[in-house]
């Protein structure tokens, strides 16, 4: 996550393990549901896996929120550096390798760093991950070229940048009317029942976009407990990031309209990049 957001009661913080659950570590595994499935976050990490096979098990993961990917990464055997902007997420992070035996905790380093200031030691990663719209969060079009380009600073000669973005084709430029129910969760902190909603607002002359709407949570008593929410993402088009990518030195590879390797169309759900370093 490098959105800015790090109010520990901001509800993006909150609900994140909620919002993005992994399928193996969620507490409640209902919450692993099929709008997860259909936001195409159950067949991520095996691809991030087999990339890592191919090009090799040094990995840095940007904008890692609180694990879900570089965990079981390290788990299949490969050492991963993950960054990000939030120490509150980070901590959640600390937390669960707390619970993971020695062998595997030692092949995690956690990094609290801001991806688009991005300066660390070891520059020559085989595999540099941005998974699920993370690019995205960082709503400025210099960000986010700072931040490919730092990447490309932190990465050996051939090695793979593997960027997961959503396909801006499907989304509606005019925005949404107001939030409508978008799924109905358990607070991973306290087990409560909340639903998300949320709306998108027009997009806008830099290309960026409001997301926002709000948490009901239902507490112990029966009320209801409230909390709005607003963020900004900024959406990139095929040939922009294909564009951005050559002025970091990259060439994209592959392109993908899914982690399952489908073919990229103007109806996919994904942009999934491949881009190697030159």
């Amino acid at each position: 996550m490098n959105s800015g957001i790090e109010n520990t009661q901001h509800p993006s913080i909150i609900y994140y393990d909620s919002d993005y659950p992994s399928e193996k570590y969620s507490k409640y595994k209902n919450n692993f549901d099929e709008i997860v499935i259909s936001q195409g976050l159950s067949n991520d990490v095996e691809k991030y896996n087999n990339l890592a096979k191919q090009f090799g098990s040094n990995v840095l993961e940007l904008c890692c929120g609180t694990g879900r990917v570089a965990i079981p990464l390290a788990e299949n055997g490969n050492d991963v550096t993950a960054v990000d902007f939030s120490s509150t997420l980070l901590q959640q992070f600390q937390n669960k390798i707390k619970q993971l035996n020695n062998k595997i905790s030692n092949r995690l380093k956690i990094i609290n760093q801001d991806v688009t200031k991005l300066s660390l030691e070891k520059k020559d990663y085989d595999l540099i991950i941005c998974a699920f719209n993370s690019l995205l969060c960082i709503p400025d079009f210099e960000l986010q070229q700072k931040t490919l380009i730092n990447a490309a600073k932190h990465i050996r000669t051939k090695g793979l940048l593997a960027l997961d973005l959503m396909n801006p084709l499907v989304l509606s430029i005019a925005g949404d009317e107001t939030p409508i129910p978008f799924f109905t969760r358990k607070n991973p902190h306290n087990g409560n029942i909340y639903t998300r909603f949320a709306a998108r607002s027009k997009m806008m002359i830099d290309q960026k976009q409001k997301l926002y709407g709000w948490y009901d949570e239902i507490e112990d008593d029966g009320s209801v407990k409230r909390q709005n929410y607003e963020v900004y993402w900024r959406p990139v088009f095929r040939y922009e990031i294909q564009l951005m990518l050559e002025k970091a030195g990259f060439k994209i590879d592959k392109i993908y309209g899914g982690h399952l390797d489908e073919t990229y169309t103007e109806t996919s759900g994904k942009l999934f990049i491949q881009a190697v370093k030159l």
